[in-house]
C-alpha cells in the first residue's frame, strides 16, 4: 500500500477512535445538534469548573474547510454594483438600473490588483441589500439584464469568475440575506434566496466560500421580520458545493467586530455557544462578535457549547466599502499595521477594493496593494530560522522532536507532556541572525488552540534577554520585535490550556517604512509640511504628487478654500518604501460665528485636546451653528470624535446637518450615523451628494454613541 495512503488512513482511523473514546469517556464531545457545522465540538456541563472548561477547549479542533480556509491568511473583497454609480456605501433599493454602465470594466485588471499582494482568493459582492444582481438572474428583473450595460446581455459574475479561473484564484460570492426588494419578510422569500444562490452554485463552477452579511437581518435595521429557512438555506450549499465555507451569518466564519483592518491581541478560535439547538447562523450563536475580550475561559464558563469558530477582518482599502470619487486610500502603514493585528493575530484579513464607474480598479488603489504586496514579499525572501536546531527538555514522547518547528508542516509539531501546561525550547539559530519578527503557529489540527501565553528570550550579551510576550498562538502568530542580532532563542510556554504544541518557528525582518510627510494647518491657519529634512512634493487639487507639475515645499502656505492635499518624501536610498500622505484642508475658520455647546470657538481651532461638549439631556443644546464670513460652495464636513478606548464618553452617533437657504429657512442637506465610530474613533469626512451654497451651517446631534447623554467634538471642519 501507498505510504501516504497508509498515513492518511491511519490519521483517518485515530480521529475515529479519539472521537468514540471521548464519548466513552464523560460523553462530552459531540456534534452541534441539527448543525451544519462540522469541526469537532463539546457540550459544557452546567457543574463545570474553569479547569474543566480549559480541557473540553483544547479538545475543539477546526473542520477540514475551516483550516484550509485559516492558512490563506488574506483573501481579496470587491464591493461594485448600482452603489458606484450613486457613491453610497448602502442603496435604497429605489435606484434607477440605467446608470448602471461600466463600459471599460475589466475584471482581469481586478484579479491583476490582488494578484500583487499575493492574494489566492477572492469574494465578490454579487447582490447587496438594495436587491441588484450581478448576474442576469431569472428570478428577478432588478439585475444587469435590464441595464445599459452590454445591452443587457453582460454578465459581472461570468466575467469574474473567468478571470479568476485564468489566473488560478479561489472564486468566492457574497449574498446578503437582507433585500429592500419584495418578497423580503415573507415566508416566499427563502424560495427566491435558494433558488438565486443555486443559480450562483451550479452556473460557476467550484466554489470556495458563500458569505451571507449579518446587516439588516433582524428587524432594527431592515423593518421587517423574517423567519429565514436557515436549515434549507445551508444544506443547498452543503449539497451544490460541499466544500465551500459559509461566513457571516454562518457557521464556519465569524465576524472580528470591525471594519477597520483590527484584530484582537489575544484571539481564540473555541468559541462559547449559548444556543446547541441552533443552526449555528452566527448571529443566533450567542457569540458577542464585538466584545473586545472573546474566547477567554471566564467568557466560556457560561455558554452551553464550545465550537470552533476563527474570525477574520475586513479592510475597505478606501475606507468605504463601494467607490466614491473623493475618498482617499489607506497608507501602506495602516495596511502592514492591518496584517500584523489581523493575520498576525490568528485571524484572517479580507482587503477591499472598489471598482469605479468605469469598472476600474483606480489607478493609486493598484499602486498602494502592490506596493504592500512588495513590502510583503521583501519580509518573506528570507526565513532566518532555516538552519537552526532546537532542543526542549520538555517533550512527549512518541515523535514530537523539537526540530519539527523547521519542516514548514502543520501537523509535526513539539509536544509538551501531558499535565504540562509550560514548556521550553531553545533554538540555536545558524549562526548570527538579525530579525525584527517571530512567527510562531500551533498544531491545531490535532491538538486545537492551547497556550494562553508565551515569551521570545534571546541571548544578549551573554545573558538572555525578554525580545517579546504574548497571549495566544493559534494557526498564526507574527509576532514584531525590536530588531534582534543573535545566535541563539528560548520559546517560553508560560501557560497553556493543556500541554501545548508548537508546529513552527519561523524568522523575519520586516522592512523599515520610511514615513510620509506629516500635512497639518498650524493655529494661525497655514498648511505645514514636515518631510524630516527631505525634499517633499505635494499638491492642493488632489492629483498624484509623483507627477510633474507637483510643487515642491518650501515653506508653509495658505489654503483658504480647502482642497485635498497628497505629499511624498523623496528619500535617496530604499525608494520602494517611500510613502504617501495625503490630507483634506477645511475651509479656514478664523472669521467663523460658532454658536453652541461650552467654549464653542474649540470647536474649529486646529486643536483635538480641547473638546466641546453638548448635554443631549437638554433639547436646546444638542446643536451648534456655523455663520461664514461669505456665501460659500460646501463639498461635505468632517467631525473628529474624541480618541482613546471604545469606551470613551461622548463620540456622537447620529447628526443632521443643515443649511439656512436665501430665504433665511433651514434645508436639509443631509443626515447619517457615523458607523462603528467607538471602535475607529478617526476622523469621519462626510460628502454631500451634490454641493450646496450657504453664509449658513447647522449641526444637530441626534444622539451619542452607547445612549449616552454627552457628546463631544474635538475637531469639525467644512471642506
Amino acid at each position: 500500500m501507498n505510504v501516504h495512503m497508509d498515513r492518511k488512513l491511519l490519521l483517518f482511523v485515530l480521529t475515529i477512535l479519539f472521537s468514540f473514546v471521548g464519548k466513552a469517556q464523560d460523553g462530552n464531545i459531540s456534534h452541534l445538534k441539527h448543525s451544519f457545522y462540522d469541526g469537532t465540538s463539546v457540550i459544557v456541563p452546567e457543574d463545570a469548573s474553569p479547569k474543566d472548561i480549559k480541557e473540553l477547549a483544547s479538545t475543539v479542533r477546526p473542520s477540514a474547510r475551516q483550516l484550509r480556509w485559516q492558512k490563506y491568511g488574506m483573501l481579496g473583497f470587491i464591493h461594485f454594483n448600482l452603489n458606484t454609480f450613486y457613491g453610497r456605501e448602502w442603496g435604497t433599493g429605489k435606484e434607477d438600473l440605467s446608470a448602471f454602465n461600466p463600459e471599460q470594466l475589466d475584471a482581469e485588471q481586478w484579479i491583476s490588483a490582488f494578484k500583487s499582494a499575493g492574494i489566492q482568493s477572492i469574494i465578490l459582492v454579487c447582490k447587496h441589500h438594495d436587491g441588484f444582481c450581478l448576474w442576469p438572474s431569472s428570478f428577478r428583473e432588478r439585475s444587469v439584464k435590464n441595464t445599459p450595460w452590454k445591452n443587457g446581455k453582460g454578465n459581472v459574475v461570468r466575467e469574474f469568475m473567468d478571470a479568476c479561473r485564468k489566473e488560478g484564484i479561489r472564486t468566492c460570492i457574497y449574498y446578503s440575506p437582507w433585500d429592500m426588494q419584495e418578497p423580503y419578510g415573507e415566508p416566499e422569500y427563502n424560495d427566491l434566496m435558494v433558488n438565486e444562490l443555486r443559480e450562483l452554485l451550479t452556473n460557476y463552477g467550484n466554489i470556495d466560500l458563500v458569505w451571507f452579511d449579518g446587516a439588516g437581518i433582524d428587524e432594527k435595521t431592515s423593518g421587517k421580520k423574517m423567519d429565514f429557512d436557515w436549515p434549507r438555506i445551508y444544506s443547498t450549499i452543503r449539497t451544490l458545493q460541499p466544500q465551500a465555507l459559509i461566513s457571516g451569518a454562518g457557521p464556519d466564519i465569524r465576524w472580528v467586530g470591525n471594519e477597520g483592518g483590527r484584530g484582537r491581541f489575544t484571539e481564540w478560535s473555541v468559541q462559547g455557544i449559548q444556543l446547541p439547538e441552533a443552526d449555528f447562523a452566527g448571529f443566533h450563536s450567542g457569540v458577542p462578535l464585538m466584545a473586545r475580550n472573546l474566547g477567554q475561559i471566564e467568557q466560556l464558563k457560561g455558554a452551553k457549547q464550545l465550537a470552533w469558530y476563527p474570525a477574520r477582518g475586513g479592510l475597505p482599502v478606501r475606507h468605504g466599502w463601494f467607490w466614491k470619487a473623493d475618498q482617499k486610500t489607506r497608507t501602506l502603514d495602516y495596511m502592514v499595521r492591518s496584517y500584523f493585528e489581523t493575520v498576525g493575530q490568528n485571524s484572517n484579513l479580507l482587503v477591499n477594493l472598489s471598482p469605479d464607474n468605469r469598472g476600474l480598479i483606480p489607478d493609486e488603489d493598484v499602486v498602494l496593494l502592490s506596493t504592500f504586496g512588495e513590502y510583503l514579499k521583501s519580509m518573506y525572501k528570507r526565513n532566518f530560522a532555516n538552519g537552526a536546531v532546537a532542543k526542549s527538555n520538555h517533550v512527549k514522547n512518541g515523535g514530537y522532536a523539537s526540530n519539527y518547528l523547521f519542516d514548514n508542516d502543520l501537523r509535526t509539531c513539539w509536544l509538551a507532556p501531558e499535565q504540562e501546561i509550560t514548556g521550553e525550547i531553545v533554538v540555536e539559530l545558524y549562526g548570527e541572525q538579525t530579525f525584527n519578527v517571530v512567527k510562531l503557529q500551533e498544531n491545531i489540527a490535532d491538538f486545537g488552540q492551547r497556550v494562553e501565553s508565551f515569551e521570545v528570550d534571546a541571548w544578549i550579551d551573554s545573558e538572555w534577554k525578554t525580545i517579546g510576550k504574548g497571549t495566544t498562538i493559534g494557526l498564526r502568530r507574527l509576532l514584531r520585535v525590536p530588531s534582534t542580532t543573535t545566535d541563539r532563542l528560548r520559546i517560553k510556554i508560560t501557560d497553556s490550556r493543556n500541554n501545548p504544541s508548537l508546529s513552527t518557528l519561523e524568522l523575519y525582518h520586516a522592512p523599515e517604512l520610511k514615513p510620509g510627510p506629516e500635512i497639518s494647518k498650524n493655529k494661525e491657519g497655514n498648511i505645514v509640511i514636515d518631510g524630516k529634512g527631505m525634499t517633499v512634493y505635494y499638491t492642493t487639487d488632489g492629483s498624484s504628487p509623483w507627477r510633474e507639475q507637483a510643487e515642491v515645499y518650501q515653506k508653509p502656505f495658505k489654503l483658504p478654500a480647502g482642497g485635498k492635499v497628497r505629499a511624498v518624501v523623496i528619500h535617496d536610498e530604499q525608494m520602494e518604501w517611500n510613502m504617501e500622505s495625503t490630507k483634506v484642508i477645511g475651509i479656514d475658520s478664523k472669521k467663523w460665528i460658532i454658536k453652541g455647546g461650552d467654549n464653542s470657538h474649540w470647536i474649529a481651532d486646529n486643536d483635538p485636546s480641547t473638546l466641546v461638549k453638548f448635554n443631549l439631556k437638554k433639547k436646546s443644546d444638542n446643536a451648534f451653528t456655523i455663520k461664514l464670513p461669505e456665501q460659500t460652495k460646501l463639498s461635505g464636513f468632517g467631525y473628529l470624535p474624541p480618541e482613546g478606548a471604545p469606551d470613551v464618553k461622548g463620540r456622537i452617533e447620529a447628526y443632521t446637518f443643515y443649511m439656512k437657504n436665501n430665504k433665511g429657512v433651514w434645508e436639509l442637506v443631509k443626515s447619517g450615523k457615523f458607523g462603528n465610530i467607538d471602535n475607529n474613533p478617526i476622523e469621519r469626512k462626510i460628502y454631500f451628494e451634490n454641493p450646496v451654497s450657504t453664509k449658513e451651517v447647522k449641526f444637530e446631534i441626534n444622539n451619542a454613541t452607547r445612549k449616552q447623554q454627552e457628546a463631544v467634538v474635538a475637531e469639525f471642519s467644512l471642506f
